[in-house]
C-alpha cells in the first residue's frame, strides 16, 4: 500500500505531469498519471461512446495500483476541488495513505490555458471542445483541495526539483 502520497495538482496545462515526472525520478518512486492511464484504456478498448467515462475508470486505476505499491507515490491528476473534494478523499483511503502532500502547479489561468491549447494530447481527451465555460470557472475556483498540508509551486517557469523532493521528503516522514 501507498503508505505516502505526493498529489500532484493544478490546473491544465500548468505543468502537472513535467513536474510530477521529475519529482518521481527525484524520489525514486512510481508515478500514477490519471491522464497516462486514461490514454492507455482508450487504446485498448477502442470503441467510440467510452470516452467519457474513461475518466473515471482511469481515476480508480490509479488509486487501485496506488494500493499495491508500498512506500512513497506520486498520483498526478487535476482535482478540481469543488467537484473532486470527495472523490479524492475515498482515492486517498483506497490507496492506504497515511499521510500525503499537495503540490499545487501555482500558474496564472492565462498561461495554463495557452499551453493547454498550444499542446497536443490523446484524442481521448477531446480538447478540440469549446471549453470557454469551463476555463471561466476554473480560473475563477481552481485551488488546492487541501485535504492535508499543501505546497505550492511556481510552475510558470523552471523548478528546482530537487529542492522541493526535499522539502516533501521531509514533509512525509
Amino acid at each position: 500500500m501507498a503508505n505516502r502520497l505526493i498529489l500532484v495538482n493544478g490546473l491544465p496545462g500548468a505543468g502537472k505531469s513535467t513536474l510530477a515526472a521529475r519529482l518521481a525520478r527525484e524520489l525514486g518512486c512510481p508515478w500514477l498519471s490519471k491522464d497516462r492511464i486514461k490514454e492507455a484504456l482508450a487504446d485498448v478498448v477502442a470503441w467510440p461512446g467510452l470516452e467519457p467515462s474513461l475518466g473515471a475508470v482511469a481515476t480508480e486505476a490509479l488509486w487501485a495500483l496506488a494500493a499495491r505499491v508500498p512506500g512513497l507515490v506520486v498520483a498526478e491528476s487535476w482535482w478540481f476541488a469543488p467537484r473532486d473534494r470527495d472523490f479524492l478523499a475515498r482515492g486517498l483511503a483506497t490507496a492506504g495513505a497515511r499521510s500525503s502532500v499537495e503540490v499545487w502547479c501555482d500558474v496564472s489561468a492565462r498561461i495554463a490555458r495557452g499551453r493547454y491549447e498550444q499542446r497536443r494530447r490523446h484524442p481521448v481527451h477531446r480538447d478540440d471542445r469549446d471549453m470557454t465555460a469551463e476555463w471561466r470557472r476554473w480560473a475563477e475556483d481552481g485551488e488546492p483541495v487541501a485535504l492535508g498540508p499543501v505546497v505550492r509551486v511556481d510552475t510558470s517557469g523552471p523548478v528546482d526539483t530537487a529542492r522541493l523532493a526535499e522539502q516533501l521528503r521531509a514533509m512525509l516522514v
